[in-house]
């Protein structure tokens, strides 16, 4: 295979991988940016990571079937997909903390639609989410997420990569921010839990009482002071868990790279 047609079969397998990202990276992945401007980026940021490799003494000598050739399309496709994802999950993780006190608040009736995603959720996630956003990208999110893609390559080769403990990992930070979510929710669960109780005590001294009528704006009350409690701290909550990104994206390239 010739020097010419093998950079150009690097260049696309760079260009999968990061395809795959932009896809599934938060901020990247967002409805908010038309899928031909991530189209676009994919090729420039490609070719741009292409140019160092070759500055770098990059020198493909691929030797590749069809078959071998489709198999690392896939490969590289899900390399992209796991790096970004791996970042998503965080948001995921807020997403569901928003989620859990809005049912706990009886704040669950009020949804909107989320402009990144077109669909219906909650207004405390969204609240939770885009405050999210806006702190990730305060402290340069965006450019910790690209450098672990840069970084990938230079640890994990074109066509390498083991890709079969991409989904251990990731369930295994997902459990992490699953408990973190947890632990933001806690205080609601908690006071909300003892309001039930007194409700359910006050029920049995007045039988008459119609509870329903009653425990939602106990809920809601409560539950907006909680949160506006809870609103100041927020930023050192969302700070400690991003700066851990780096530490995730490295740990998955180290398990790709097995």
């Amino acid at each position: 295979m010739s020097l010419s047609l093998n950079i150009i079969l690097s260049a696309f397998f760079i260009f999968l991988r990061v395809t795959g990202f932009f896809l599934s990276a938060p901020f990247f992945n967002g409805n908010s940016i038309p899928n031909q401007i991530k189209i676009y980026a994919s090729i420039i940021f490609s070719f741009l990571i292409l140019n160092v490799l070759v500055l770098q003494g990059f020198n493909p000598t691929l030797e590749l079937s069809i078959l071998e050739i489709s198999i690392i399309v896939i490969r590289e496709i899900l390399i992209g997909v796991a790096l970004g994802f791996t970042g998503q999950i965080i948001f995921s993780g807020l997403d569901l903390a928003g989620s859990l006190i809005s049912y706990q608040t009886s704040l669950s009736f009020a949804n909107m639609v989320d402009a990144s995603t077109q669909q219906q959720n909650s207004v405390l996630s969204n609240l939770l989410t885009t405050l999210g956003v806006l702190i990730f990208l305060g402290i340069g999110g965006e450019k910790i997420l690209l450098n672990g893609l840069i970084k990938s390559f230079e640890i994990v080769p074109l066509g390498m990569g083991n890709v079969y403990y991409i989904g251990p990992y990731l369930l295994e930070i997902a459990t992490f921010l699953f408990l973190i979510g947890l632990q933001i929710t806690i205080p609601f669960i908690l006071v909300i839990l003892l309001i039930d109780v007194s409700l359910a005590i006050f029920a049995r001294i007045m039988p008459q009482v119609n509870l329903l009528f009653i425990s939602l704006p106990i809920k809601f009350g409560v539950g907006l002071i909680l949160l506006i409690l809870l609103i100041p701290y927020l930023p050192t909550i969302y700070e400690i868990i991003f700066t851990r990104i780096p530490e995730y994206l490295m740990e998955m390239i180290e398990v790709i790279s097995r």
